[in-house]
C-alpha cells in the first residue's frame, strides 16, 4: 500500500529531491573509497532549512527528509539532527552536524563524529551533550559508510550539560535509524534492478530468472516495510512503533545485504560498483542503539511489561545442569 503525500510534504520532498539530484554524483576519484560526505550538499540542506523540517512541520514530514537523503551514494548527517534533536531539545538549535553516542561505547569509534559539532550521549535517563571540535576527533578508517571517528580524549560528562530524555533520544534514535534504512535499502534495490537488467547469463539478463525475481521481490518487501514503519513511528510519536521499526530493519539487514550483493555478481564484491555506499551504511545501522536484541527487548517490554534481563538469560550468574 502507498500513501499520498499532501500537498506540503510534496513539495518538501520534491524540492529535496531537486537538491540531491545536483550532487548525485560521486567523483571518480572517490569511487574507491567506503564512504562520501558531501560538505556542500550538508550546508545546501541546513541553509534551505530542511533540517528543521521537524520543528517547523512535524517529525513525519522531518522523516521524509532523512529518507530521501539515505536515498544518495552521498553521506550527509540528517537523522539526529533533523529527528532526534527536535524531540530531544524542541526548538533549542545545536551547531552543526550531530553524532548520537551510547554511554557504553564512548571510548569506541563513532559515526558522524568525524563531522559532527555537538554529540549526544545517551546516560539512560539522561543525555549530555558534548561539543565537539575537530581536533577532539581521531578519524578511524572503516568499510562500513559513514565517516568514523572516535575522540582522541574522553569528554569529562560530568562537566556537560545534561538534560532529561534518555528515553526520548532512544526512541528517535530508532526511528531515524530505521528512515535511513529504508531510503538506503530501497535504493540499493532499486540499481539492483537495474544491473540485473542488463547482466546477462546463458543468453538472457540475469533478471529474467525467475529465482532471482523472487528474492528481489522479497528485498523489495523488505525495503518497503522498512518505509512505511519507518513513516509509522514519525507519524504516531510511539515508543513502540519506533522500536518495532527499528526491529524490523536490523533483523531484515543480513539478508537484504548478501542478496542484492550475490546479484550484482563480481562487481557486488567491488568498490568501483556503487552498491556498496548503500548496503554497508546499512551494515553499520545493524548494530546502533543496542542492535536486534535491545530493540526486541523493548518490544517485550512494551506488550508483557518490564522485563528483568536475567529472566532473559536464566543461566547467568546461576548454575545450569540438565535434569533427567
Amino acid at each position: 500500500m502507498d500513501y499520498q503525500f499532501n500537498e506540503d510534504q510534496a513539495a518538501l520532498v520534491s524540492a529535496v529531491q531537486a537538491i540531491l539530484a545536483d550532487h548525485s554524483e560521486i567523483p571518480q576519484s572517490a569511487r574507491l573509497s567506503y564512504s562520501y560526505y558531501d560538505a556542500d550538499l550538508q550546508r545546501q540542506l541546513v541553509a534551505g532549512g530542511f533540517l528543521d523540517a521537524g520543528r517547523v512541520l512535524g517529525a513525519l514530514e522531518a522523516a521524509l527528509v532523512v529518507i530521501e537523503c539515505a536515498r544518495s551514494p552521498k553521506v550527509v548527517e540528517t537523522g539526529a539532527s533533523a529527528l532526534v534533536l527536535p524531540q530531544v531539545l524542541g526548538d533549542e538549535p545545536l551547531e552543526g552536524a550531530v553524532a548520537l553516542i551510547s554511554l557504553g561505547d564512548l571510548a569506541k569509534a563513532h559515526r558522524n563524529l568525524p563531522i559532527a559539532r555537538t554529540a549526544l550521549v545517551d546516560l539512560g535517563e539522561e543525555v549530555a551533550i558534548v561539543s565537539v571540535h575537530p581536533g577532539d576527533v581521531e578519524e578511524v578508517d572503516s568499510i562500513l559508510a559513514y565517516p568514523y571517528g572516535k575522540f582522541r580524549t574522553l569528554p569529562n560528562l560530568e562537566t556537560c550539560r545534561r538534560i532529561k530524555g534518555g528515553s526520548k533520544m532512544r526512541q528517535w534514535w530508532r526511528v531515524a535509524l530505521a528512515c535511513e534504512c529504508a531510503g538506503a535499502a530501497q535504493s540499493a534495490v532499486a540499481f539492483t534492478v537495474d544491473y540485473v537488467k542488463e547482466r546477462h547469463a546463458f543468453g538472457k539478463p540475469i533478471g529474467a530468472f525467475q529465482a532471482v525475481q523472487h528474492r528481489l521481490a522479497q528485498c523489495h518487501q523488505i525495503a518497503l516495510g522498512i518505509y512505511h514503519l519507518a513513516l509509522r513511528a514519525a507519524w504516531s510519536k510511539s515508543a513502540q512503533d519506533a522500536d518495532l521499526a527499528a526491529c524490523y530493519a536490523q533483523q531484515n539487514i543480513q539478508k537484504l545485504v548478501f542478496d542484492l550483493h550475490q546479484f550484482n555478481g563480481a562487481m557486488g564484491v567491488t568498490n568501483e560498483h556503487l552498491l556498496h555506499f548503500w548496503t554497508y551504511r546499512l551494515r553499520a545501522l545493524q548494530g546502533e542503539v543496542g542492535g536486534l536484541y535491545d530493540a526486541a527487548l523493548a518490544i517485550s517490554g512494551h506488550v508483557f511489561g518490564a522485563v528483568d534481563d536475567q529472566d532473559q538469560h536464566p543461566t547467568v550468574g546461576k548454575d545450569f545442569a540438565i535434569e533427567d
